[in-house]
């Protein structure tokens, strides 16, 4: 049963070194300047879903005249990458939207996004909901940035295959100015187990294990940034603030855990999940080999399912899944766009707010609860070029 292997999957890495010879043997010159260069192998995927994508556009709506093009961090030029730092620092100082009652720790608009996903992550993770909800959920946050704090260009992703071996060396995290900035400091601590909330099996826990940092990130434009919510996966929940929503000010940490990327968060990997035979193996492969250690990599903050969304880095983080999953669609755009698999909740368990609820599959017309009101269908998550959603990875 899945819900057997979602524990173990901190040790998923040790089993998946073997693989890196699937990937990496043909290399293709890349116009990467720097870190690992794009094999052969997953590029012919990527060439593949970029020409379906752009011939699939019309003359009128998304256009291959006004496609979005979302690129990878280490690509951006230094002003863009400024101007994404400073429309971030301007979300977290401008005030929330949502109904601070709920949330009595939020304090900025970045915290209405957190708050969100913290309402949401019983339903959205290890279901069939993962992609399309969080493919909005990316779109919303773009959306603010540009609209709300005028930043010019579109959502980046954190290419991590490019730096699975040493991703400090990543501009993602780097330490530099135009980073995000890079480790914590370090504080002695050892392995634990933390409590997931909301579900109605007892105590269902998840391993943590012990990173070389565990503090206040120290370096880059975010070094002073504050954030409120959370923790909520903890090893003790404490019943009066079960989901972390009093305010609890604190700084940004970080845990680099190398072992969660460095054989495991490679091209390897990423070619094994683009190239996935059916919606089925595309979302376990993403959940097994990607999702989960992309979190673990960076730790505290990125690690907590909840309340990950605090690191900023979060972002980059899910938009590479993004676009893990927008190339594996576009090798057949009619056949795969509106695919879907996994149950309504997380492992198929039922909640505590609805503990005899039966194990049940998603569908593309369940309603999503996006927050602030807006509760699309599924469906409407799926394209990336269509329901007022326009944009491409390169």
């Amino acid at each position: 049963m899945y819900i057997l292997g979602y524990p173990i999957l901190f040790g998923v890495y040790a089993a998946l070194v073997g693989q890196s010879v699937l990937a990496g043997a043909v290399q293709h010159p890349s116009n990467h300047a720097t870190g690992i260069p794009m094999p052969s192998t997953f590029k012919r995927y990527q060439d593949t879903y970029q020409r379906n994508t752009r011939a699939s556009l019309g003359i009128k709506g998304c256009t291959n005249k006004n496609i979005a093009v979302r690129r990878s961090w280490d690509d951006l030029d230094d002003a863009t990458r400024t101007d994404y730092l400073r429309a971030v620092n301007c979300l977290a100082a401008k005030p929330p939207k949502m109904d601070t009652s709920l949330a009595p720790g939020a304090m900025n608009r970045l915290d209405d996004f957190t708050y969100i996903h913290i309402n949401q992550t019983n339903i959205i993770h290890q279901s069939g909901y993962l992609l399309p909800w969080h493919r909005l959920f990316l779109w919303q946050i773009e959306h603010a940035l540009r609209d709300e704090c005028g930043y010019k260009g579109h959502l980046p992703y954190w290419d991590n295959p490019r730096f699975s071996e040493d991703q400090a060396q990543s501009k993602v995290f780097d330490g530099s100015m135009t980073s995000f900035g890079g480790n914590g400091a370090f504080v002695p601590h050892g392995p634990r187990k933390v409590i997931l909330p909301g579900l109605a099996i007892s105590n269902f826990s998840l391993p943590k294990p012990a990173g070389t940092g565990g503090g206040c990130i120290t370096d880059g434009p975010l070094k002073n940034f504050r954030i409120s919510l959370g923790p909520v996966a903890k090893e003790v929940i404490d019943p009066a603030n079960k989901y972390g929503f009093l305010p609890n000010p604190r700084c940004l940490s970080r845990d680099f855990y190398n072992p969660a990327s460095q054989g495991v968060l490679n091209w390897a990997n990423a070619t094994t999940i683009v190239a996935s035979d059916s919606i089925k193996a595309l979302r376990n492969n993403i959940e097994d080999l990607w999702h989960f250690n992309s979190h673990t990599f960076v730790g505290m903050e990125a690690a907590d399912p909840f309340s990950t969304p605090n690191d900023p880095v979060f972002y980059l983080l899910h938009a590479q899944i993004d676009r893990l999953w927008a190339i594996w669609q576009g090798q057949d755009l009619k056949a795969r766009t509106f695919a879907i698999d996994g149950n309504r909740t997380f492992l198929g368990l039922a909640l505590d707010t609805a503990p005899n609820l039966p194990p049940s599959l998603a569908t593309i017309d369940d309603v999503m609860d996006m927050g602030l009101g807006w509760k699309p269908k599924t469906k409407e998550g799926m394209p990336a070029t269509k329901g007022g959603r326009c944009y491409i990875y390169e």
